[in-house]
Parts: structure tokens; C-alpha cells; sequence
């Protein structure tokens, strides 16, 4: 709701424009939850006179709600006619909204649960140091707990973070458990956090050598794991030196796959001395943009995935009804603003959206742009878009450029089918400036396992860093093919599987067998060599088809696929999925 403020000479204009405005609002909030709706009669009003202000809203049939002498005004009860009424009145300053304001708590990101880092104390986690290799690290914010650092040369101060990037990768590491913002894999201010900076204001790049001098620097302070959400396309002898002689010596190296969506190498990743982490998103489905490679070991949370900034250069973005909040990613470009109104369902926003006036649009992805679906609630009357994914995990997006006047956030496809039936009640958006934001990328997955590392590592330091590489490896959930594989390497990084695995607990129970079977027929027509795949089983409408780990396809789900044009002499592993989810067949391979 936006707020009016304005000279007497205005506020009869602006206060018509206000009635109908929130007439509208008063509409829509009968529909919902009564009471428990905030009070579209209710306003703030600003005298010029006090006392034969307040007299002149007795006069005109308002009622004084709450006193406020201290800046000569009162919140009051205000009908459409009251309203009117004291538009012209030389009495009255100024008449406006008296927005509501809603508790703001801690949220838990959607990692945090899926690595099974809440499931593990962190109460030993003193005896382990994190160092984390980056652009340095916000001392000032009041989510993140103390820390240690050394800077690069030319780079600045360790406790100052230019661009933020950093910061953030902390906040999925350390983010304390103190009731507002996020938490962490390791959020009771126990583990040890040593800050190395290596990039500048600009996030742009350094040198293979600041980055040995920034690993050795870590040594030198004790570090038991390296966390690294950096890489390059070139690898260096000298750095695949540095990092095996790390290893020698008892350190974990954790590093980002690369953020390229193909099978190139990204360096210091696939150094075999090295950890390298792709990215999943909140489905545990694999980013689009992770890189697929043979030296990929790991998978963890990396879309959307939201943890500390800088104070003030991030977003906070929510959604609520009646006293439930739900997970929203505000779109990049947004305004900074408050709608609240009826949740209304939009379908695909790809037109006016009918019943729009006054209401929060939700709205589905697909067909048209993020502005295209924003544009048409706010033609039909929206005061605020939620666009719910067209896949079950959460999202983040753009408006491109495009200037809008309404609050816009996207959801989850599980959120959204949650909301589907949510229709008719009373909804809040907010949009604005904060100290957290959602970030994509194998660097926001890489922090998730060097966390975990340290979390299981912390239930005895006679471990060594070989056994906590081998038990993360053999407790992950196996998300693609059985076994290793170059999009998910052994799977996702699971946290209380790893250290019971340690303490004598075992590996965790095969996986479930697939939920639908896969079969693939090979056969050659006109020299064309063709890969028929028939499955059965599935209940989805569509269906991801997966060659060598690569989605080639998504189809409707009518049992049957054909992949021709393949190579003599060629090997392809097939495996089919409900679409944008980990529910997939058995896996085949077959040979030309």
C-alpha cells in the first residue's frame, strides 16, 4: 500500500484517489480473514491545529483510536465520508494510510535442512577453522559471528566486502542462530571463520599465485577445511602443487564446479586433491548452469539460495497470510513496496488478469516474460504479483529492465500449488531494501559442504581429511545415475548420514528402487542410428529426458522417445524423469 502524503492544497485529489483505492482493499479483505486483516479505515492524521483538529474529526464522524501528542497526531478510525470530509479542512496537515507492519523472524534456508546440517550439533564445532577464500567479509553485520582474516595485497581490508560475494558465501557457512535474518550450517558462533580476501571491490578476478599465497595463508592459521566459490577455465601446475600438498598435510579443499552449464574443467575444482561441488536447486534437481564433469563430487543447494550481504545493499522480500509466512524471492528490478489484497489466480498473466483491481495476482511461469506477467496484474488493478514456478523448486528472476510500480516475487511450484488453494484470502507482499539476498551458483553450493565438512568433522578431530571425504562421498543421496556421475558426482552432501557413518552407524539404506522402469531399443534405419526409449510407470504429465547426464528433451508423457542422429562407435546412458523433479526411472546404457 503505497503511502500518501501531501500539501493541503492536494489532499482532497489525493485522498479521492485513496477511497477508491482502498475501498478495493476493504473489498477484498471481507473475503478473507475479517478481523485478522489489517483495518482499511484506519488512519494516521497529522494536525496542523491539535485540538480543533481533533474536534473536526469528531465532527465529521471519525472516531480517535490511538493519541500520538508527541508529533501532533492520532491514528483514527476514518469512513469513506470522514475522509471527504476533512480533505479541505485548514486543521488538518495531512491524512494517511496507517499501514500495518508484520514481525519479522528468522528464516531457515530451504540447504540448510536438505544437507541435514540441523540435524548435527555444532556444540564442538570450536575445534575446526573454516577458512574461507574470497572478497572479504562484513565484521559489521549482526548475522554473522566474529572472525579472523589476512588480506591479499591491493585488495583492501579483510573485514570490508565490496561486492559481497563473500559475505554471502559466510552467511550459508556461519550465519548465527540469534532469531532474525538466517542460520547457517554452523549458526552457534562456535566455529572458527579465517577470512583470506583475494578480489577487490569488483568481484573481478586474481591471480593463480594470490590464490596459493591465500591457500598457505590458511595453513598457517590452522585451517582444518578451504572453502572456495572461485575457479578458472586454465589449470596451473604450480596451484595443483600447492593444493596436493595441502591435502598431504591434512587439509580439506572445498571448491566450486564452475558455473558454465557444460563439461569443461574448472580450476582449482578438478584438481584430484579437491573437492568439487555442483549445484542443485530446492527440488534437488541439477542447476542448468552447474558444470558437468568427471571430477565433480559433490552436489548442494546453489538457486536461489538466500544468506547475509553487506548491511543495507540487500533485498528483504516477503510474503504472508493471515500468521503463515511463505519462502518468496523478490524479482531483480522490483520496487520497493507493500501490497495487500485478496490472493487472486491469474493463470499464466499472459493478458489483463480479470478480478485484478485491488488484489495480489498469482500467477504461474510460462509463455510470457517475468515484466510481461507483472505488466498485465498491474493493468487489471494488481497491487502486488507472486509468480509460482512451472517446476516444484523456488526460483529467482528478473524483471529486465522493465520499470514496474508493484511489488513482484516468485515462488517455489510446491508454494504455488499451496496457494492455488489459498485463493480469496488475505495477502501481504513486501518488497525492499535489507542485509540479505538470493544468490545462484556453484559458489553458493561450495559453502554448504565445506560447512558440513567442518559440522561432521567437529564429532572428532583423530579424523583424518581422507575419512571425511570418503564418508561425505558414501552417505549422499544418489540424485542421477547409480553412482558417480558427472552432474551430481556421488550425490547431495548429507550431514548426519556422514557422521553416523563415522561413528560406527553405517552407510544409510540402499535408495528406493526407481518409482517407473525405462527399457531403450537400439536400431538403424537409412543409416541413421536411433535409441527408442519405452517407459512405464509414471503418473506425470511430463516427462525430462536425460542423455549422459545432459537433459536433452522434455515431452509429454506418452511412454515412448526417440533419440536419433547418434555417432557409430558411440555409448549413451539414458534415463527419464518426472519433469523438473528427481523422480526418475533406472538408468540405461547402450552402445553403436
Amino acid at each position: 500500500m503505497t503511502r500518501l502524503s501531501c500539501s493541503r492544497a492536494g489532499l482532497a485529489s489525493a485522498l479521492s484517489l485513496a477511497v477508491g483505492a482502498l475501498l478495493l482493499v476493504g473489498v477484498a479483505g471481507a473475503q478473507g480473514q475479517g478481523p485478522q486483516n489489517p483495518d482499511p479505515d484506519r488512519f494516521i492524521v497529522k494536525f496542523a491545529d491539535s485540538a480543533r483538529g481533533r474536534a473536526a474529526v469528531a465532527a465529521a464522524g471519525g472516531q480517535i483510536v490511538l493519541d500520538l501528542p508527541e508529533v501532533a497526531a492520532a491514528a483514527a478510525r476514518l469512513p469513506v465520508q470522514a475522509r471527504l470530509a476533512l480533505a479541505n479542512n485548514p486543521n488538518i496537515e495531512y491524512i494517511e494510510p496507517d499501514v500495518p507492519r508484520y514481525p519479522l523472524g528468522q528464516t531457515t534456508p530451504y540447504g540448510i535442512a536438505m544437507v541435514q546440517a540441523n540435524l548435527v550439533s555444532d556444540a564442538s564445532a570450536g575445534n575446526r577453522t573454516v577458512c574461507i577464500i574470497d572478497s572479504g567479509y562484513d565484521a559489521t553485520h549482526d548475522d554473522l559471528p566474529p572472525a579472523t582474516g589476512t588480506n591479499d595485497s591491493g585488495t583492501g581490508l579483510w573485514n570490508v566486502d565490496g561486492c559481497g560475494h563473500g559475505t554471502h558465501v559466510a552467511g550459508t557457512i556461519a550465519a548465527l542462530n540469534n532469531s532474525s535474518g538466517v542460520v547457517g550450517v554452523l549458526p552457534n558462533s562456535k566455529i572458527n571463520l579465517h577470512i583470506v580476501k583475494v578480489f577487490g571491490s569488483s568481484c573481478g578476478w586474481a591471480y593463480s599465485s594470490s590464490l596459493i599465497n591465500a591457500a598457505n595463508r590458511c595453513q598457517q592459521v590452522g585451517a582444518n577445511v578451504i572453502s572456495m566459490s572461485l575457479g578458472g577455465s586454465l589449470s596451473s601446475t604450480t596451484e595443483r602443487n600447492a593444493f596436493a600438498n595441502l591435502y598431504s598435510a591434512g587439509i580439506l579443499s572445498v571448491a566450486a564446479a564452475g558455473n558454465d552449464g557444460n563439461t569443461a574443467h574448472s580450476y582449482p575444482a578438478s584438481y584430484d586433491s579437491v573437492i568439487s561441488v555442483a549445484a542443485v536447486d530446492s527440488a534437488r534437481v541439477a542447476a542448468s548452469f552447474s558444470q558437468r564433469t568427471n571430477q565433480v563430487e559433490l552436489a548442494a543447494p546453489g538457486v536461489a539460495v538466500r544468506s547475509t550481504v553487506p548491511m543495507g545493499t540487500g533485498t528483504e522480500e516477503s510474503l504472508s497470510i493471515g500468521s503463515s509466512g511463505y519462502e518468496v524471492v523478490g524479482l531483480e528490478g522490483t520496487p520497493d513496496e507493500v501490497g495487500t489484497g485478496a490472493l487472486v489466480d491469474c493463470g499464466l498473466g499472459t493478458s489483463t488478469c480479470p478480478g485484478a483491481s485491488g488484489r495480489v495476482c498469482l500467477i504461474q511461469r510460462g509463455t510470457n516474460s517475468f515484466a510481461q506477467k507483472v505488466q498485465s496484474c498491474e493493468a487489471g488493478g494488481g497491487v502486488a504479483a507472486v509468480i509460482y514456478n512451472n517446476a516444484e523448486a523456488l526460483f529467482s528472476g528478473t524483471l529486465g529492465g522493465t520499470a514496474t510500480s508493484i511489488p513482484s516475487v516468485g515462488a517455489s511450484g510446491a508454494t504455488g500449488s499451496v496457494l492455488l488453494g489459498l485463493t480469496g484470502q488475505n495477502a501481504t507482499v513486501t518488497t525492499g531494501p535489507g542485509n540479505y539476498s538470493f544468490y545462484d551458483g556453484t559458489s553458493m553450493a561450495t559453502p554448504h559442504v565445506a560447512g558440513v565438512a567442518a559440522l561432521v568433522w567437529s564429532g572428532n578431530i583423530t579424523w583424518t581429511n581422507q575419512q571425511i571425504r570418503d564418508a561425505l562421498a558414501t552417505t549422499a543421496i544418489d540424485l542421477g545415475s547409480a553412482g558417480r556421475d558427472n552432474t551430481y558426482g556421488w550425490g547431495l552432501v548429507q550431514a548426519k548420514a556422514a557422521r553416523d557413518y563415522l561413528t560406527g552407524g553405517g552407510p544409510p539404506p540402499p535408495p528406493p528402487p526407481p518409482s517407473f522402469t525405462l527399457t531403450v531399443t537400439k536400431s538403424k534405419q537409412k543409416g541413421v542410428n536411433r535409441a527408442t526409449l519405452s517407459w512405464s510407470g509414471s503418473t506425470a504429465t511430463s516427462i525430462d529426458i536425460w542423455r549422459n547426464s545432459t537433459r536433452i528433451a522434455t515431452v509429454n508423457n506418452s511412454g515412448a522417445y526417440t533419440d536419433s542422429g547418434l555417432a557409430n562407435r558411440s555409448t549413451h546412458t539414458y534415463q527419464v524423469c518426472n519433469a523438473g523433479t528427481s523422480t526418475c526411472s533406472n538408468s540405461v546404457t547402450v552402445t553403436f
